[in-house]
């Protein structure tokens, strides 16, 4: 009981004390080097105040809350770096972030949410050169950044509004981080566990904007590099993708925004599948039965779905004779030459409805390639009857699509 009250009083002492600064706050309007490193020094001078008040009474928290608002103050304070990205090779060599980092692990979620918050606006400065975001990257990552911002991360309540808003800039934080520095899209998926958790981020139902950059982020690291699409396989990322992907089956995005989240789900389930090991896992988790389930529906989610399906039966012998023996050809077909599924509402431009007929034509053909070249036996004699029946008439809109983009290509060149 006692512990309880003691938490109780430290947050209504720290409540009272923010918002008596946030009524006083001076702002600063210019920082040059000098008045950096007079807040630098004066930042570190409070986080050790801070850390020896916090050892000496850990059960008064009146005694170490001036000591925490002081540093809360000084935080503060240090956000105006963000105009003056000049100054971060400078900054760096006071030592500073490591320390910032080390206030990750605050007990006071406040002050650990404000760094994250400080280190989103440092990476997000309007005015900083490559070379001087190089330079934050390169110490954040010298420091070990991406898994104290992870550790930090789990901690994190999205039902919180501040809490869900420090998420989102801590993704922010991990995407500059790939923009300056691509390389290291393995460091941050594995070793630091950010695609574990964004895998399980986009499984939840809701949809909510961390939701969205969590897909975003996850195909990011996902295009073309086949560690991670390797990685997510093994993460059992695709029963992730799948989970993601079926709560649209019937289901349309209501906004562009969910509409994008819904396409970042199968542009990451293509990409996981560039690898053959993600093609077994997708056989074994009827992968290619949701996709056909969902092509049927026609709704936006069919988009994806048969970009996903291509990508499922691409050299892969296997999932081609699957796609066959679940009667596959009976969903195909009808769609050779026909329109795709109708677009939303909100996105129904008329380059969008060409885009989409490009891809839906093209993926039609890629499928039937795949086939023709993958399947063998009886199967293969039922793709060539399903081209023969009806007299050829499907062979006959294979042709008409052919002759509709030769026409295309040459009068592109």
């Amino acid at each position: 009981r006692e512990e309880q009250k003691n938490a109780v009083d430290a947050a209504e002492l720290l409540a009272q004390a923010e918002a008596e600064l946030d009524q006083s706050m001076v702002e600063v309007a210019t920082v040059d080097e000098n008045s950096m490193k007079r807040m630098v020094l004066s930042v570190e001078k409070r986080i050790n105040e801070n850390m020896q008040m916090r050892m000496k009474y850990p059960d008064k928290p009146e005694k170490f809350m001036d000591s925490e608002l002081e540093l809360y103050q000084e935080l503060k304070r240090l956000h105006v770096l963000a105009t003056a990205p000049e100054l971060y090779p400078s900054f760096i060599r006071t030592r500073c972030i490591g320390s910032l980092l080390g206030l990750l692990a605050h007990e006071n979620s406040d002050i650990s949410m404000d760094v994250v918050d400080l280190f989103h606006e440092l990476a997000d400065a309007d005015d900083s050169t490559p070379e001087d975001s190089a330079a934050l990257v390169g110490s954040l990552l010298e420091h070990e950044a991406p898994m104290l911002l992870m550790e930090h991360l789990q901690r994190l309540d999205e039902g919180e509004e501040e809490e869900a808003k420090t998420v989102h800039n801590t993704l922010a934080i991990f995407e500059a981080l790939l923009e300056s520095k691509p390389e290291v899209a393995e460091e941050l998926a594995q070793k630091a566990g950010l695609m574990k958790w964004l895998l399980t981020r986009i499984k939840r139902r809701a949809f909510h904007a961390n939701k969205l950059y969590a897909s975003e982020l996850l195909a990011v690291l996902l295009q073309q590099n086949a560690s991670n699409q390797t990685f997510l396989g093994q993460a059992d990322g695709m029963l992730s993708l799948l989970t993601a992907a079926s709560q649209y089956k019937r289901r349309e995005p209501q906004d562009m925004e969910e509409a994008e989240l819904v396409e970042n789900v199968f542009d990451c389930m293509a990409s996981a599948l560039e690898q053959s090991s993600n093609q077994l896992l997708f056989l074994k988790a009827e992968g290619i039965e949701l996709m056909i389930l969902t092509i049927k529906e026609r709704r936006y989610a069919s988009h994806g779905a048969f970009k996903a399906l291509d990508a499922a039966l691409r050299a892969n012998g296997a999932n081609c004779e699957r796609f066959v023996d679940i009667r596959g050809f009976k969903t195909l077909f009808p769609m050779l030459g026909a329109a795709p599924p109708p677009l939303p509402a909100f996105s129904k431009s008329s380059g969008e409805k060409k885009a989409a007929q490009r891809q839906h034509d093209e993926h039609c053909a890629s499928v039937l390639s795949t086939l023709f070249h993958q399947l063998s036996g009886d199967r293969r004699l039922r793709l060539l009857g399903k081209l023969a029946e009806d007299d050829m008439s499907k062979l006959q809109k294979l042709l008409q699509l052919h002759r509709t983009y030769a026409a295309a290509v040459e009068a592109a060149e």
